[in-house]
């Protein structure tokens, strides 16, 4: 889910232009049983099948090594040639170690993904890296990785785990843990992740997430509360997550699975590095995603207009309903043509008037029948028996065009109040 960069942060600033944007515990002593590797008498992969045997138990002495902590060990295995993977690898480490990690393992992947793949020297293979955030995930997340091993003075060690064509294929997005030393605060249930850029923010940035957490808590009071934030100055998984741009985005809220093709295993957000410091519109971006992760099990057949709308809504409920009126009538000035889109072109060219425009039928719905009203739509339409307007026939008394005539309707009536109490 995307929030598009177009939030106000008040009424004293409904003239000024748009700002902001959306678009899916303490570790414990316990140790998790041992893996056993899915060794299979497959012909050799890569080019030097004579170093399979050892690498394989390479994958066993790193996994070892992960889970005592024992930084030495794990750097062992690293090709020290190898100077700038090796310094990624101390600071992949490092980095893990200041999370609340919890089943961890390295097993053969599924060989099969290497078929047609370029391919340079020693033996490739690939290897699923399994962890647990405790406390926040569900369950463990299993990401895919080509590793390439390679002698040196005789032993087996490592030379890289990831590849660009291995990397697209599977689609790997990488974590802030993945590509800068990382910094974590944590606040309760809230596990915020920052970087060197942005952790000067990160006290005053968990104090918002801790008060827009118990915001939406208020609208959603099934929701546990627990997430993951990215306030990392890395753009790289922003960029891949968005489909309106990185500067026309300010958070993306995202589903984790297990495995690709997989169950869900967390809802996470991620936040662009310029809202990080922006005091003024971020507490409406992280009310925004926080609705999306609060949501995020139960609208994945719901209309987007809907999922965005009531993401609006809640983003922007802690305003008086007088000022949300005039926030949403400077909105659609010039987008009186909108209408509710469904698709993915929600997020197109006209992406703005889609935000604007859905969430004024959300604080419509709520405001004139209550906000129970937009929670029944939400649900009906999660598993709909017909059509969207079937469904809006059944709960509201009307279709997708006539719900948008009367919110135009309601929030015209709301300027027109607003002028004459202004002028008595």
């Amino acid at each position: 889910m995307r929030a598009s960069r177009a939030w106000p942060a008040g009424l004293a600033l409904l003239l000024l232009a748009p700002l902001a944007g959306c678009q899916g515990d303490a570790p414990t002593t316990e140790e998790s049983a041992p893996v056993t590797l899915r060794q299979r008498p497959a012909p050799a992969v890569g080019h030097d099948g004579s170093m399979r045997e050892e690498a394989l138990a390479l994958l066993e002495a790193r996994e070892a090594a992960l889970r005592s902590d024992d930084r030495g060990a794990f750097l062992a295995t690293v090709d020290p040639d190898e100077l700038g993977f090796s310094s990624r690898q101390a600071r992949w480490f490092d980095n893990l170690a200041l999370l609340p990690v919890e089943d961890v393992s390295f097993e053969l992947g599924d060989e099969g993904l290497l078929d047609d793949l370029d391919r340079d020297g020693g033996l490739q293979l690939p290897v699923d890296f399994t962890m647990r955030l405790d406390g926040f995930d569900a369950k463990p997340v299993t990401q895919e990785m080509l590793w390439t091993f390679v002698r040196s003075d005789g032993e087996v060690v490592l030379a890289e785990d990831h590849d660009p064509e291995f990397d697209e294929r599977t689609g790997w997005i990488p974590a802030p843990w993945d590509v800068a030393h990382i910094q974590v605060r944590q606040k309760g249930k809230i596990l915020g992740i920052f970087d060197e850029d942005t952790v000067e923010h990160a006290d005053y940035m968990m104090s918002d997430l801790a008060a827009t957490t118990a915001t939406v808590r208020r609208h959603i009071p099934a929701w546990t509360g627990s997430f993951v934030v990215y306030g990392s100055s890395d753009i790289t998984a922003l960029a891949e997550m968005t489909e309106m741009g990185v500067d026309n985005t300010a958070g993306v809220a995202f589903p984790v699975f297990t495995r690709r093709g997989g169950p869900v295993a967390a809802y996470r957000f991620i936040v662009n590095p310029t809202v990080v410091g922006d005091v003024l519109s971020r507490g409406e971006v992280f009310r925004h995603e926080l609705t999306h992760v609060a949501l995020g099990p139960t609208t994945g057949r719901v209309p987007l207009w809907l999922t965005e709308g009531v993401a609006q809504y809640v983003a922007r409920s802690t305003y008086p309903v007088e000022q949300r009126r005039l926030i949403a009538a400077r909105e659609m000035l010039g987008a009186r043509r909108a209408a509710l889109e469904e698709t993915r072109r929600f997020y197109g060219r006209n992406a703005s008037a889609n935000y604007a425009l859905a969430g004024l039928v959300c604080d419509y719905i709520a405001v004139t029948r209550g906000e129970e009203a937009l929670w029944r739509l939400v649900r009906a339409l999660s598993s709909p028996a017909g059509s969207t307007d079937d469904v809006l026939l059944a709960e509201l008394g009307m279709t997708k065009p006539q719900l948008r005539d009367q919110a135009m309707t309601w929030v015209a009536e709301g300027v027109a109040q607003s002028i004459v109490s202004s002028q008595s």
